[in-house]
């Protein structure tokens, strides 16, 4: 994993650290919230069963990306 440094006077990393004691984070996660915004919601996951097969799957997944019939197909035409 890359590493991002740089350099803060004494009194400026004591504010930094406060800072995070504050929020309750560590430093690395306060400085990267910072850096790069807060982090998305966690998503609900919903588990269905199936009609047809009765399996289970994970029906929370709201605008995410849709399978189509010609990926299902294309996965199972390798399944032994």
């Amino acid at each position: 994993m890359p590493t991002l440094t740089f350099k803060v006077s004494p009194e400026e990393a004591r504010a930094i650290r406060s800072k995070a004691r504050a929020e309750r984070a560590t430093v690395s996660a306060f400085l990267r919230i910072r850096a790069l915004g807060a982090p998305p919601a966690p998503r609900k996951i919903i588990i269905k069963k199936h009609p047809v097969s009765g399996l289970l799957y994970d029906a929370g997944g709201v605008g995410g990306p849709l399978v189509t019939r010609e990926q299902i197909k294309a996965a199972l035409a390798d399944f032994p």
